[in-house]
């Protein structure tokens, strides 16, 4: 019996048959997240090793680019196009673990990037966008980057973090169980008053699986807790505390809060439909509840 191999055949890629470049490799990161609660306080804290045919030595610079996308239209367009950010030269390097040349615990901080794009705090809102593209230097003066890296080199196999993308968001801790109170609904029927409702955080929203926070109860099924609740696609928004409601029900009833009160451990909302229902609900949160305002 004679064995053969053909190279030509491998499933997998190795970086030294992908090409004779180089390219960022991430080892580790932190949340890609602006907390616009907290600019003050907010890294981006990340370290890279520099991958080539010399785990490194080819390379003289590392160097970031800075774009911003200003995406929300509140405050009008504050965008600014690609611009110099940052860079380290090769004495700048350490020595990682594995042996190559790389930057441990990179920190960019939201005022460095605020100084960088020529915005105050205040401009800058949910939504909007640091985009930072990164590029290696060859001491024979070839660049990379990702536009010139293939999917292999920027894919999850190897680890490539040539660019990536620093969002402007708030935390959000409304999810939970909580008791509620119907406070008044549109049938006039305040038997069985209190009740619980569960808040999940979606990727559009909180989920709420009682949209009508007791209401239904009360009016479609005397107490017994049958009544088919509203679904669909209602969401609950909440950006930097600003709630706003998405979508609409099963039946496609579309939902609006008149008004949403904090008032000491308690969320009041008043709330209806455009099939004519409504009602206020106190839902109890007894840690409290954020500095809550509609949007």
């Amino acid at each position: 019996m004679v064995s053969c191999a053909d190279d030509s055949l491998s499933p997998i890629i190795t970086f030294d048959k992908a090409g004779k470049g180089a390219y960022v490799r991430l080892l580790q990161e932190s949340a890609r997240d602006l907390n616009l609660f907290d600019l003050a306080g907010s890294n981006y804290i990340y370290s890279v090793e520099f991958v080539d045919l010399e785990q490194g030595n080819l390379i003289s610079e590392y160097k970031l680019d800075l774009i911003y996308d200003d995406n929300n239209p509140e405050n009008g367009d504050n965008s600014s196009g690609q611009s110099a950010f940052r860079s380290w030269s090769s004495s700048e390097f350490g020595t990682t673990e594995r042996g190559f040349k790389g930057i441990s615990d990179i920190s960019i901080s939201a005022n460095d990037l605020l100084s960088a794009v020529g915005i105050s705090a205040d401009q800058l809102l949910a939504g909007d966008q640091f985009k930072v593209k990164g590029f290696v230097v060859l001491t024979d003066g070839s660049v990379f980057g990702r536009d010139n890296s293939s999917a292999a080199v920027n894919g999850s196999a190897f680890q490539g973090h040539f660019d990536f993308t620093l969002n402007a968001t708030c935390p959000t801790n409304l999810a939970g169980t909580y008791d509620y109170t119907v406070m008044s609904s549109w049938c006039g029927g305040l038997d069985c008053p209190t009740g619980q409702l569960t808040l999940t955080l979606t990727t559009s929203g909180y989920d709420i699986d009682d949209f009508s926070l007791g209401a239904y109860n009360q009016c479609y099924s005397a107490c017994t807790g049958e009544a088919a609740l509203p679904l669909g696609n209602l969401r609950l928004v909440d950006v930097c505390n600003q709630i706003s409601v998405t979508g609409a029900s099963q039946w496609g009833e579309v939902y609006t809060y008149h008004s949403l009160t904090v008032d000491g451990n308690d969320l009041i909302i008043e709330w209806d439909n455009d099939y004519g229902e409504g009602g206020t609900t106190a839902i109890h949160n007894p840690s409290g509840w954020p500095p809550l305002a509609l949007k």
